[in-house]
């Protein structure tokens, strides 16, 4: 009888457990599957370019690297997915972010159906290929990083 008591008691406790950690585990950051359009504050369409980062600090804010690992932005809507054509070999996190022509970064907005408006600091690409955005709140600063596919997203 007190076998079956401590069973009942644990599966209690993993139900519980699941029950509120389940919610917080599907609700994992992920940019919908829709076309995102960055949008530039200024006219520095001519100026900008799309540039590798010095890796600083693993998420932020970071100086450009260099502008030898800069693609300059065509005046026609492109998407990000136009910028690695060829598959990188390095096996280091890359970040990527907008810079223009004196390096100075520049942070485009993005907003889609039910987020608040955010500001795009970088792009990231993992070891193994995949991509994320690092995003942050217009309205209170708040950072976030999203999963995304390169193709949804439009300059």
């Amino acid at each position: 009888m007190n076998q079956l008591k401590e069973k009942l008691l644990l599966i209690g406790i993993i139900c519980i457990f699941l029950f509120i950690t389940l919610p917080v585990l599907s609700n994992f950051l992920v940019t919908p599957d829709e076309i995102l359009k960055l949008e530039f504050q200024t006219n520095v369409r001519s100026q900008l370019r799309f540039c590798k980062q010095n890796p600083i600090q693993v998420y932020g804010r970071n100086p450009i690297g260099s502008f030898t690992n800069c693609v300059a932005v065509l005046e026609s809507e492109v998407t990000l997915e136009s910028f690695f054509l060829e598959p990188l070999e390095e096996t280091t996190e890359t970040q990527w972010a907008f810079y223009d022509s004196a390096g100075k970064q520049i942070f485009p907005s993005v907003s889609w159906e039910g987020v608040d408006p955010m500001v795009f600091v970088s792009l990231v690409r993992s070891k193994r290929g995949q991509f994320g955005v690092q995003l942050q709140k217009k309205k209170d600063g708040a950072y976030f990083f999203y999963r995304t596919k390169l193709l949804n997203w439009v300059i």
